[in-house]
Protein backbone atom coordinates (compact mmCIF):
# COMPACT_ATOMS: atom_id res chain seq x y z
CA UNK A 1 0.00 0.00 0.00
CA UNK A 2 1.41 3.23 -0.72
CA UNK A 3 2.17 5.51 2.24
CA UNK A 4 0.96 8.74 0.29
CA UNK A 5 -2.76 6.88 0.47
CA UNK A 6 -2.39 6.30 3.69
CA UNK A 7 -1.67 10.07 4.67
CA UNK A 8 -4.78 11.50 2.28
CA UNK A 9 -7.22 8.93 3.99
CA UNK A 10 -6.20 10.13 7.80
CA UNK A 11 -6.60 13.64 6.32
CA UNK A 12 -9.89 13.01 4.85
CA UNK A 13 -11.12 11.36 8.06
CA UNK A 14 -9.94 13.89 9.96
CA UNK A 15 -11.64 16.37 7.78
CA UNK A 16 -14.72 14.36 7.76
CA UNK A 17 -14.95 14.31 11.69
CA UNK A 18 -14.33 18.26 12.07
CA UNK A 19 -16.97 19.10 9.39
CA UNK A 20 -19.93 16.59 11.13
CA UNK A 21 -18.91 18.71 14.71
CA UNK A 22 -19.31 21.89 13.10
CA UNK A 23 -22.68 21.01 11.33
CA UNK A 24 -23.96 18.87 14.62
CA UNK A 25 -22.82 22.24 17.02
CA UNK A 26 -24.72 24.12 14.30
CA UNK A 27 -27.51 22.02 14.63
CA UNK A 28 -27.74 22.07 18.30
CA UNK A 29 -27.23 25.97 18.34
CA UNK A 30 -30.38 26.54 16.36
CA UNK A 31 -31.99 24.48 18.62
CA UNK A 32 -31.56 25.83 21.40
CA UNK A 33 -32.35 29.17 20.25
CA UNK A 34 -35.68 28.01 18.99
CA UNK A 35 -36.37 26.44 22.39
CA UNK A 36 -35.38 29.53 23.72
CA UNK A 37 -37.76 31.37 21.32
CA UNK A 38 -40.79 29.26 22.27
CA UNK A 39 -40.02 29.49 26.07
CA UNK A 40 -40.60 33.48 25.53
CA UNK A 41 -43.27 33.44 23.44
CA UNK A 42 -45.20 31.19 26.01
CA UNK A 43 -44.32 33.72 28.77
CA UNK A 44 -45.59 36.47 26.44
CA UNK A 45 -48.34 34.68 26.28
CA UNK A 46 -49.20 33.78 29.90
CA UNK A 47 -48.38 37.20 30.82
CA UNK A 48 -51.80 38.67 32.71
CA UNK A 49 -52.73 42.14 30.94
CA UNK A 50 -53.14 44.92 33.22
CA UNK A 51 -56.51 46.25 33.07
CA UNK A 52 -56.75 49.99 33.53
CA UNK A 53 -59.35 50.20 36.40
CA UNK A 54 -59.36 54.08 36.90
CA UNK A 55 -59.64 53.36 40.90
CA UNK A 56 -59.59 57.05 41.84
CA UNK A 57 -62.79 57.51 39.89
CA UNK A 58 -64.46 54.26 41.86
CA UNK A 59 -63.57 55.71 45.21
CA UNK A 60 -65.23 58.96 43.98
CA UNK A 61 -68.21 57.02 42.71
CA UNK A 62 -68.68 55.42 45.87
CA UNK A 63 -67.97 58.47 48.17
CA UNK A 64 -70.42 60.56 46.06
CA UNK A 65 -73.04 57.44 46.29
CA UNK A 66 -72.75 57.00 50.08
CA UNK A 67 -70.52 59.18 51.80
CA UNK A 68 -70.62 62.69 51.16
CA UNK A 69 -71.97 65.12 53.27
CA UNK A 70 -75.05 65.01 50.52
CA UNK A 71 -75.07 61.41 49.14
CA UNK A 72 -77.18 60.09 45.96
CA UNK A 73 -78.51 57.57 48.34
CA UNK A 74 -80.19 57.81 51.58
CA UNK A 75 -79.69 56.34 54.78
CA UNK A 76 -82.58 54.06 54.12
CA UNK A 77 -80.92 52.86 51.04
CA UNK A 78 -77.57 52.34 52.64
CA UNK A 79 -78.45 50.09 55.88
CA UNK A 80 -80.35 47.60 53.22
CA UNK A 81 -77.37 47.45 50.89
CA UNK A 82 -74.36 47.26 53.46
CA UNK A 83 -76.71 45.33 56.43
CA UNK A 84 -75.99 48.18 58.90
CA UNK A 85 -75.84 52.24 59.54
CA UNK A 86 -73.08 54.44 57.76
CA UNK A 87 -72.21 55.10 61.03
CA UNK A 88 -71.08 51.69 62.09
CA UNK A 89 -69.87 50.80 59.21
CA UNK A 90 -67.29 54.14 59.13
CA UNK A 91 -66.40 52.56 62.16
CA UNK A 92 -65.20 49.30 61.12
CA UNK A 93 -63.07 50.89 58.21
CA UNK A 94 -61.51 53.21 60.77
CA UNK A 95 -60.62 50.45 63.06
CA UNK A 96 -59.48 47.70 60.45
CA UNK A 97 -57.01 51.37 59.45
CA UNK A 98 -55.62 51.58 62.63
CA UNK A 99 -55.58 47.79 63.04
CA UNK A 100 -54.04 46.64 59.73
CA UNK A 101 -52.24 49.17 57.23
CA UNK A 102 -53.95 46.99 54.39
CA UNK A 103 -56.66 49.03 54.75
CA UNK A 104 -54.74 52.80 54.45
CA UNK A 105 -54.57 54.61 51.36
CA UNK A 106 -51.32 53.75 49.98
CA UNK A 107 -49.46 55.17 46.80
CA UNK A 108 -47.16 52.74 44.44
CA UNK A 109 -43.85 53.57 43.23
CA UNK A 110 -45.23 55.62 40.19
CA UNK A 111 -46.96 57.84 43.24
CA UNK A 112 -50.17 56.95 42.00
CA UNK A 113 -53.29 56.20 44.37
CA UNK A 114 -54.01 52.12 45.26
CA UNK A 115 -57.86 51.20 46.53
CA UNK A 116 -59.00 52.93 49.14
CA UNK A 117 -60.47 51.87 52.11
CA UNK A 118 -63.91 52.63 51.30
CA UNK A 119 -63.48 50.47 48.28
CA UNK A 120 -61.83 47.40 50.14
CA UNK A 121 -64.47 47.50 53.31
CA UNK A 122 -67.67 47.63 50.27
CA UNK A 123 -66.14 45.04 48.57
CA UNK A 124 -65.87 42.70 51.39
CA UNK A 125 -69.46 43.68 52.97
CA UNK A 126 -71.08 43.46 49.30
CA UNK A 127 -69.54 39.82 49.11
CA UNK A 128 -71.26 38.80 52.45
CA UNK A 129 -74.18 40.58 52.79
CA UNK A 130 -75.60 39.13 49.18
CA UNK A 131 -73.23 36.61 48.52
CA UNK A 132 -71.82 37.84 45.28
CA UNK A 133 -69.05 36.44 43.72
CA UNK A 134 -65.42 38.55 43.82
CA UNK A 135 -65.76 39.48 39.89
CA UNK A 136 -68.95 40.90 40.71
CA UNK A 137 -67.74 44.14 41.86
CA UNK A 138 -65.41 45.24 39.43
CA UNK A 139 -68.00 47.43 37.28
CA UNK A 140 -68.94 49.47 39.99
CA UNK A 141 -65.89 49.09 42.72
CA UNK A 142 -63.29 49.43 40.42
CA UNK A 143 -61.57 46.44 42.33
CA UNK A 144 -60.10 42.47 40.64
CA UNK A 145 -61.30 39.74 41.17
CA UNK A 146 -58.26 38.20 43.26
CA UNK A 147 -58.21 41.64 45.13
CA UNK A 148 -61.62 41.36 46.07
CA UNK A 149 -60.72 38.26 47.65
CA UNK A 150 -57.75 38.91 49.35
CA UNK A 151 -59.89 42.00 50.87
CA UNK A 152 -62.50 39.82 52.62
CA UNK A 153 -60.14 37.75 53.61
CA UNK A 154 -58.36 40.50 55.52
CA UNK A 155 -61.46 42.10 56.22
CA UNK A 156 -62.96 38.80 58.15
CA UNK A 157 -59.77 38.08 60.18
CA UNK A 158 -59.43 42.02 61.25
CA UNK A 159 -62.92 42.14 62.41
CA UNK A 160 -62.79 39.09 64.10
CA UNK A 161 -58.96 40.13 65.88
CA UNK A 162 -60.92 43.66 66.81
CA UNK A 163 -64.49 42.95 67.87
CA UNK A 164 -64.04 38.92 68.08
CA UNK A 165 -63.74 39.15 72.23
CA UNK A 166 -66.40 41.44 72.96
CA UNK A 167 -69.15 41.02 70.27
CA UNK A 168 -68.85 37.90 68.67
CA UNK A 169 -68.82 35.45 72.04
CA UNK A 170 -72.05 33.79 73.50
CA UNK A 171 -73.94 36.21 75.50
CA UNK A 172 -73.90 35.61 79.32
CA UNK A 173 -76.44 36.69 81.96
CA UNK A 174 -75.60 40.79 81.73
CA UNK A 175 -76.23 40.25 78.50
CA UNK A 176 -79.17 38.80 78.28
CA UNK A 177 -80.81 40.34 81.23
CA UNK A 178 -79.80 44.37 79.02
CA UNK A 179 -81.62 42.61 75.92
CA UNK A 180 -84.72 42.04 78.36
CA UNK A 181 -84.72 45.48 79.58
CA UNK A 182 -84.03 46.97 76.21
CA UNK A 183 -87.39 44.79 75.20
CA UNK A 184 -89.12 46.27 78.01
CA UNK A 185 -88.76 49.54 77.73
CA UNK A 186 -89.84 49.75 73.98
CA UNK A 187 -92.86 47.79 75.35
CA UNK A 188 -92.21 44.35 74.94
CA UNK A 189 -92.19 43.07 78.61
CA UNK A 190 -90.17 39.45 79.13
CA UNK A 191 -92.88 37.04 79.92
CA UNK A 192 -92.50 35.16 82.77
CA UNK A 193 -92.75 31.35 81.97
CA UNK A 194 -93.70 28.09 84.44
CA UNK A 195 -94.30 24.79 83.19
CA UNK A 196 -93.46 21.31 83.62
CA UNK A 197 -92.26 18.74 81.27
CA UNK A 198 -92.04 15.17 82.74
CA UNK A 199 -91.83 16.08 86.33
CA UNK A 200 -89.34 18.78 85.51
CA UNK A 201 -90.00 22.70 86.41
CA UNK A 202 -89.02 25.03 83.69
CA UNK A 203 -88.91 28.71 84.09
CA UNK A 204 -87.11 30.15 80.96
CA UNK A 205 -88.61 30.71 77.85
CA UNK A 206 -88.34 29.13 74.11
CA UNK A 207 -88.07 31.38 70.92
CA UNK A 208 -89.52 30.38 67.94
CA UNK A 209 -87.02 31.07 65.35
CA UNK A 210 -86.09 29.77 61.34
CA UNK A 211 -82.55 29.19 60.09
CA UNK A 212 -80.52 32.30 60.05
CA UNK A 213 -80.59 32.13 64.08
CA UNK A 214 -77.62 30.26 65.98
CA UNK A 215 -77.56 26.78 66.76
CA UNK A 216 -78.32 27.58 70.66
CA UNK A 217 -80.84 25.87 72.54
CA UNK A 218 -83.52 28.49 73.65
CA UNK A 219 -84.30 28.80 69.60
CA UNK A 220 -86.83 26.23 68.64
CA UNK A 221 -86.84 25.90 64.80
CA UNK A 222 -88.56 24.16 62.26
CA UNK A 223 -87.02 20.99 60.82
CA UNK A 224 -86.16 20.74 57.22
CA UNK A 225 -88.05 18.08 54.89
CA UNK A 226 -89.48 16.23 58.02
CA UNK A 227 -90.31 12.66 58.15
CA UNK A 228 -93.13 10.79 59.91
CA UNK A 229 -96.22 12.35 61.45
CA UNK A 230 -94.33 13.21 65.00
CA UNK A 231 -91.95 15.37 62.88
CA UNK A 232 -94.53 16.61 60.66
CA UNK A 233 -96.96 17.84 63.08
CA UNK A 234 -94.41 19.62 65.11
CA UNK A 235 -92.75 21.70 62.06
CA UNK A 236 -96.55 22.41 61.23
CA UNK A 237 -97.37 23.70 63.75
CA UNK A 238 -93.73 25.47 64.60
CA UNK A 239 -93.87 27.30 61.33
CA UNK A 240 -97.65 28.37 62.11
CA UNK A 241 -96.87 29.64 65.18
CA UNK A 242 -93.79 31.64 64.18
CA UNK A 243 -95.94 33.20 61.14
CA UNK A 244 -99.39 34.21 63.15
CA UNK A 245 -96.15 36.28 65.69
CA UNK A 246 -94.76 37.67 62.62
CA UNK A 247 -97.94 38.47 61.18
CA UNK A 248 -98.55 40.61 64.67
CA UNK A 249 -95.75 42.30 65.22
CA UNK A 250 -96.70 43.76 61.47
CA UNK A 251 -99.83 45.05 62.51
CA UNK A 252 -98.35 47.08 65.52
CA UNK A 253 -95.29 48.50 63.05
CA UNK A 254 -98.15 49.19 60.92
CA UNK A 255 -99.91 51.49 63.62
Amino acid sequence: MDPNDILDFDAFYEEMVEDYMNDTSAEDYLRMVQESQQQSDDTVRRRRKVIERSREEGHNRLFNDYFSETPVFTETKFRRRFRMRRELFLRIVEALGNHDNYFQMRVDTIRKKGLSPLQKCTAAIRMLAYGSPADNLDEYVRIGESTAIECLERFVTGVNEIFGAQYLRRPNKEDTTRLLQMGESRGFPAPEVHYEVNRTQYHMGYYLADGIYPEWATFVKTIPMPQGEKRQLFAKAQEGARKCKTQVFKLMLSE
